[in-house]
C-alpha cells in the first residue's frame, strides 16, 4: 500500500503550518503542502527483484493535490478503482491521475534489470520526478510472466439501468476568478463580498454548506442520474458516501465503478448509480478546503 500525502511546513519551525482557514487556500486550489511523501517519507523506496510482480494501492491521501503518476522500469496494469475490480486490467500506458481521496489497484511487473532502479514517477509542471524508488536486487524468475487476469468482482457491482432513473442537477460555483455573485449561506442570501468575509467560497446549487433538504431524497433501489457542472475555475474530486456510481459518457456508455470523481473547471459530466444503501449520505469536494467552505450536500436513500 502506496499512501501518497503531502504536508504544509512552516519552511523556519519545519512543523505543520496551523492557519488550516487560509482564505486563499479556501478560495483557490487547496491546502497545498511543500513536503510530498509516500507512507510518510519523502524518499521512500522498496526493494525489488527482476521480473517480480507486485501488486500496488495507490491511495491519494492528500487535501488537495492532484497526483498525475507513470512508471519507469515496469510495466503495469490498473486492475481496480476506487476499491472497485476492473472488468479487465486496463495497461498503464498513460499517466494515471489520482484527485483527492481516489484509489487505484496497480499489478507492475518489474522490467528494470539488476543493479538499476525502477520508478512510479511523480508529473509536475511536465517535469517527472521519483515518488517511490525500486531498487533492483537479483532476478525473482528468468522469464516474465503473462499479462494478469481480472480481480473477483466485489459485491454490488451490476451496473445500474439508468432507463428510470430520477434526474438531478448539480450546478458548483464560487471561488476565485468564478462567476458567482451571491449564494445563500446560513438561510440568508449574501453577496459575493459578504461571503469573502465569512472565509465561505463555494455553492451547490447557490447554497454554501449543508442544508437541511438533501439534495436527493429516493427510495432504496431506486436509479438515479445525476449532471454536474463545473462552473469554477478550478478542479474538484466529488465524493460520494456509502455508494459507487458510474460515469454516463456522450454516447450512453457507463464508465468503471468509482466513489469519487475529478472534475476540472467548466466540464459537465454526468454520473448513474443504484441507491442501494439506506441511510444519509454525504456528497462533498475532497479538496477539503473547498468542502469547509461550502462545497458539501447530502442524499438520503430510503
Amino acid at each position: 500500500m502506496l499512501i501518497l500525502d503531502d504536508w504544509l511546513l512552516d519552511p523556519e519551525t519545519a512543523q505543520i503550518d496551523p492557519d488550516f482557514t487560509s482564505r486563499h487556500d479556501r478560495s483557490h486550489a487547496g491546502r497545498r503542502g511543500n513536503f510530498i511523501a509516500t507512507n510518510g517519507h519523502y524518499d521512500y523506496s522498496l526493494d525489488v527483484r527482476q521480473n517480480e510482480r507486485l501488486r500496488l494501492r495507490l491511495i491519494n491521501a492528500a487535501n488537495a493535490r492532484i497526483f498525475v503518476l507513470s512508471l519507469a522500469g515496469m510495466e503495469g496494469w490498473t486492475v481496480a478503482l476506487d476499491g472497485m475490480p476492473l472488468s479487465k486490467p486496463e495497461p498503464f500506458n498513460d499517466p494515471l491521475i489520482l484527485g483527492p481521496g481516489q484509489r487505484a489497484d496497480v499489478i507492475v511487473d518489474v522490467t528494470a534489470k539488476f543493479g538499476e532502479m525502477a520508478h512510479l514517477i511523480r508529473i509536475e509542471d511536465q517535469e517527472g520526478m521519483s515518488q517511490v524508488a525500486f531498487p533492483v536486487g537479483g532476478q525473482a524468475m528468468a522469464a516474465r510472466r503473462r499479462a494478469p487476469a481480472a480481480l473477483p468482482k466485489n459485491l454490488k457491482m451490476e451496473l445500474p439501468d439508468l432507463e428510470s432513473a430520477v434526474y438531478m442537477r448539480l450546478n458548483m460555483q464560487g471561488g476565485a476568478m468564478g462567476t458567482l455573485d451571491a449564494a445563500i449561506l446560513n438561510g440568508q442570501r449574501k453577496t459575493f463580498r459578504k461571503l469573502v468575509e465569512a472565509n465561505e467560497f463555494w455553492a451547490f446549487n447557490d447554497t454554501i454548506g449543508m442544508t437541511e433538504t438533501p439534495l436527493a431524497n429516493v427510495a432504496a433501489g431506486q436509479a438515479v442520474k445525476l449532471e454536474i457542472y463545473n462552473d469554477t475555475s478550478f478542479p474538484h474530486a466529488m465524493h460520494l458516501h456509502g455508494m459507487h456510481f458510474c460515469e454516463i459518457g456522450q454516447n450512453g456508455a457507463l464508465g468503471p465503478l468509482r466513489d469519487t470523481l475529478l472534475m476540472f473547471g467548466g466540464e459537465t459530466r454526468t454520473i448513474g448509480f443504484i441507491a442501494d444503501n439506506p441511510g444519509d449520505w454525504l456528497f462533498h469536494c475532497h479538496m477539503l478546503s473547498h468542502a469547509a467552505s461550502g462545497m458539501m450536500t447530502w442524499m438520503r436513500v430510503t
